[in-house]
């Protein structure tokens, strides 16, 4: 076809295809190949039915071994979450059954009773439950301070080269079997007693209080409790040092800030914010006190009498056993009384530390520690 043409106001032909602007020409397509769809961008292909089906039984067989195992871990947890309450309701029930003989004929005038006497079968457990606080309190009373400033020194005056050796040291000490103690006691506080400190005593608070008097022979509920409370000092030292060591940063730079010296942040900053943890590894220290047997059994002297003095022999609950329970199987009534004895232990033991955890749980606000007395 030809162009077409017109004529222009000047009378002048032009060419129309010519006086097009250039915008307005409509593009020529030569060749246009067909567009491909991107794999990313489209959509997955609806499964089939049986591949829907397939799907479904494998997320219900998934989810059913899910809940199995779930089951099985539950039920784990719960075996040995109520273990130990049947073991300690089997050790009460057990305790109870073969004590009961005692327990029948004598009631609670066993408690009260001082006579011990297997021939004639009357039992009394006075004298051994005074000589069992005896020998605790004695431990406590020099355990703790030495405990206590020990875990100061590591936890804010120690060396940092210092902390881990004594540390461990320490943990050491735990760890060495009563029997050790017991001889060490015989060959060096036994000596030291009867012949430097007992002297001492006698001749300086001797002289005021009767308390103090007795005769120097070494053995007795003094060196007993000192043994014990080296016993017990490594353990209540590593709980308070742990409870010192968790007090916050902030509460430490704080009391720097508001111009407190090192020794004042410790006394009066540290030390409040720990009692809980420091009543805590006093409970757990009474607890090893009061049934520690070897020790006891080799320096308390073995004698059934109260003490009336802190140098004289005495008898605990736990020596007693010790010392007499293979023999005493042979008369029933005689080892019900000692079993009677050591159910009377357990429930010192329980009871202390029940008043123990209500203490904590009073000071704390209602909130027991995890990392305090069994929290």
């Amino acid at each position: 076809m030809e162009p077409e043409t017109r004529v222009s106001r000047t009378g002048q032909l032009v060419n129309e295809e010519e006086s097009m602007p250039v915008s307005s020409v409509p593009p020529r397509v030569l060749f246009q190949r067909p567009l491909k769809e991107n794999p990313r961008l489209s959509r997955p292909e609806e499964p089939r039915p049986a591949e829907k089906s397939v799907l479904r039984d494998l997320r219900m067989s998934t989810h059913a071994k899910i809940q199995r195992s779930e089951r099985l871990f539950q039920s784990m947890l719960l075996i040995g979450g109520t273990f130990v309450l049947a073991l300690f309701a089997t050790v009460l029930g057990v305790c109870l059954v073969e004590a009961w003989p005692s327990i029948h004929r004598f009631g609670f005038s066993f408690l009260w009773t001082s006579t011990w006497n297997p021939h004639r079968q009357i039992f009394g457990a006075w004298t051994y439950i005074v000589g069992t606080f005896w020998v605790t309190g004695i431990a406590l009373g020099f355990a703790i301070p030495i405990a206590i400033l020990s875990s100061l020194f590591l936890s804010d005056y120690s060396p940092k080269w210092l902390v881990g050796g004594v540390s461990t040291l320490m943990e050491m000490l735990a760890g060495i079997p009563s029997i050790v103690f017991g001889a060490f006691g015989i060959i060096f506080v036994v000596p030291l007693l009867r012949d430097h400190i007992e002297p001492f005593l006698a001749n300086t608070l001797g002289t005021r209080w009767e308390f103090f008097n007795g005769d120097n022979m070494g053995y007795g509920i003094l060196a007993a409790g000192l043994v014990v409370g080296i016993m017990v000092i490594p353990l209540v030292a590593t709980v308070t040092r742990d409870s010192l060591i968790m007090v916050p940063r902030e509460t430490v730079e704080a009391a720097y800030a508001l111009g407190s010296t090192k020794a004042e942040t410790v006394f009066f900053v540290k030390l409040p914010a720990v009692v809980p943890g420091i009543i805590g590894s006093v409970i757990l220290g009474f607890g090893r006190a009061i049934g520690e047997t070897m020790a006891v059994l080799l320096l308390i002297g073995n004698q059934a009498s109260i003490p009336s003095s802190i140098q004289d022999v005495g008898y605990t609950i736990s020596s007693l056993l010790a010392n007499t329970f293979t023999y005493a199987v042979i008369d029933p009534l005689y080892s019900a009384a000692e079993i009677e004895l050591g159910l009377i232990l357990l429930l010192i033991s329980l009871v202390v530390n029940t008043l123990g955890r209500e203490l904590l749980m009073k000071l704390m606000g209602g909130r027991l520690a995890g990392s305090v007395g069994g929290g």
